[in-house]
């Protein structure tokens, strides 16, 4: 696609056809039949560490620009040798052209990802698609702040520190709007302002759920992370928006319309399935007890009861991409990034319902059925890796979604021990490699980029790092071995630091676990200054080693600094 092409990535609404009449055909209830017995390859050890699994032999086949490599089974690997090496490589790719590479937009000096969606992978010049800044940034910011505290590279932190203050000078609502004091989701490229693109979406229209996205993983964990209140304040109005605007849901229509007139009010689109980023926002503002704390949790309970009554009963997962245009057929554009969000948050948080397995089952067997099947050219089953298609409307395979896939099922794993989501993560996460180039650009999927298009800072850079850094967190032994990383917390890590011997981080909350890989054997862990002891488990304040992967387990209970010290060099 060059840069004036008016389709972009996603298909102009005239050119659906095709693609709705086959869903259309089979849209009821949630969608496809179990596949959890099931599996997509002969192999199903999902990385295990076992000699067979870590053999990456070429096939002679080629994916995007990279050699392909399977295991002793045939079985997908990655492109990155050694494997363990695969999530944290092209995740550093992906950021390292952002942090040093982007250019200039020569319309007003900015870097590129501040005022346009996509980027020309050979210039890196944006094209003339209408930005997506709420979507992109909330995307962005949860990417930079689990790859923090993976690498301990700042500089992420301060990119997406400049593209939230930006948001909240240029890209906020008015203050006397019926949607106050909130994201604009779209806006014309190289316009330094938001809310003003007429291309796509409309001058003056928002989405709701985007308010809720960018709420809870922009400006409340930002604020969380670097303690700036402008961030908290944000998050705030962002909360009381949501809350102000909540109506009656039905099975036509949600809590919250897809797309609103931002000053008055009106519906321009009625149904959005997309409630599991306002119930974060609201979730965790209850938590820290910050804003209208009642009227928050009754807002929540009334949007988790329309979530478990409507669209987890009639499977109507639609409207989600900004750059598809307003509709009057609202229930027949399926997508499978709604259902993966609301899959990860129940894996995320059992403790909110006592049928959560069942539950995020359902909507992963959902997914790989209804986005799982081959298209254009592109394998439904790549080697072993299930490969996933973005949208009913837009069905080519995609990095960022089959990563999605990919994580939604390692957290599945981890918390059931299901081996065959284990290596479905595992295989999906492996194709999603490919489609990183050693110059950092990523491209979104095989068949799609044969017809020129441009790549997003969506799908190959938010939408994507975030996945391989959830997948090494259920996983530690997906990360790199005789490394140092931060994998996963149960809070917000504000700074880390590491060395070869030794490594500090702060969280948010006092009470926290963390899950580490390391390069040897821990001397001392504490927190707070004081010393944790080593345990069998962490069901108390403690730490934990298994010297056969490096894994650490940390818990602490009182203090928010923690420092590991480990004979590493010794």
């Amino acid at each position: 696609m060059g840069n004036q092409n008016p389709c972009s990535r996603r298909v102009s609404m005239a050119l659906m056809g095709a693609p709705l009449v086959l869903w259309l055909c089979g849209c009821g209830g949630g969608g496809g039949g179990s596949t959890r017995s099931g599996t997509v390859g002969p192999s199903s050890d999902g990385g295990s560490g076992s000699a067979d699994s870590l053999v990456q032999t070429p096939t002679g086949e080629t994916l995007d620009t990279h050699a392909v490599l399977v295991d002793a089974g045939g079985q997908l690997m990655s492109w990155v040798t050694p494997q363990d090496h695969a999530y944290g490589r092209v995740s550093f790719l992906s950021w390292d052209l952002l942090l040093n590479r982007m250019p200039l937009d020569p319309a007003n000096g900015l870097k590129v990802y501040f005022t346009h969606s996509e980027y020309d992978p050979s210039t890196l010049a944006g094209s003339s698609w209408p930005n997506n800044p709420a979507g992109k940034n909330a995307m962005l910011a949860e990417s930079a702040a689990l790859y923090f505290a993976y690498s301990g590279n700042g500089a992420v932190i301060d990119l997406v520190r400049a593209l939230l203050d930006h948001q909240l000078e240029h890209g906020t609502t008015p203050s006397t709007h019926a949607w106050a004091d909130v994201p604009w989701s779209t806006a014309e490229a190289s316009s330094i302002t938001y809310g003003n693109d007429t291309l796509r979406e409309g001058a003056g229209v928002l989405e709701p759920d985007k308010v809720g996205e960018l709420g809870f993983h922009g400006y409340l964990r930002f604020w969380q992370i670097t303690g700036d209140g402008r961030y908290r304040e944000a998050a705030i109005a962002c909360a009381d928006a949501l809350l102000q605007n909540l109506r009656s849901g039905t099975a036509e229509r949600s809590p919250w319309p897809f797309r609103v007139n931002a000053q008055s009010g009106a519906s321009i689109e009625d149904y959005g399935s997309h409630v599991i980023a306002p119930i974060r926002l609201f979730d965790e503002l209850i938590r820290l007890d910050l804003g209208n704390v009642a009227g928050y949790s009754a807002a929540r309970e009334a949007a988790w009861a329309w979530l478990m009554t409507c669209p987890m009963v009639n499977g109507r997962w639609t409207q989600y991409f900004e750059d598809v245009p307003p509709g009057s057929d609202l229930f027949s554009n399926f997508n499978q990034y709604v259902p993966g969000q609301t899959a990860r948050y129940l894996l995320e948080h059992p403790e909110r319902d006592a049928h959560w397995k069942t539950l995020a089952a359902s909507l992963i067997d959902d997914i790989e059925s209804r986005f799982g099947t081959d298209y254009a050219g592109d394998a439904g089953v790549f080697h072993g890796a299930r490969t996933i298609s973005e949208q009913t409307a837009y069905m080519y395979k995609m990095a960022s979604h089959t990563s999605r896939f990919g994580a939604v099922n390692a957290l599945y794993a981890a918390a059931t021990g299901d081996a065959i989501a284990r290596d479905k993560a595992f295989r999906s996460l492996n194709w999603a490699t490919y489609m990183a180039r050693d110059n950092g650009t990523v491209n979104e999927g095989p068949a799609e980029s044969k017809s020129g298009v441009n790549f997003w800072f969506t799908d190959g850079h938010g939408d994507y790092v975030r996945h391989f850094m959830i997948a090494m967190g259920a996983f530690p032994e997906w990360a790199p071995a005789g490394e140092n990383h931060l994998l996963r917390s149960s809070s917000v890590v504000r700074a880390v630091t590491y060395s070869a011997d030794s490594i500090t981080y702060d969280t948010f909350d006092a009470a926290s676990t963390e899950v580490l890989r390391v390069n040897s054997q821990p001397r001392s862990v504490s927190a707070g200054g004081l010393a944790l002891p080593q345990r069998a488990d962490v069901s108390a304040a403690g730490w934990t080693y298994d010297s056969a992967t490096g894994v650490l387990r940390v818990r602490h209970d009182s203090g928010t600094n923690v420092q590991v010290v480990l004979h590493a060099g010794v």
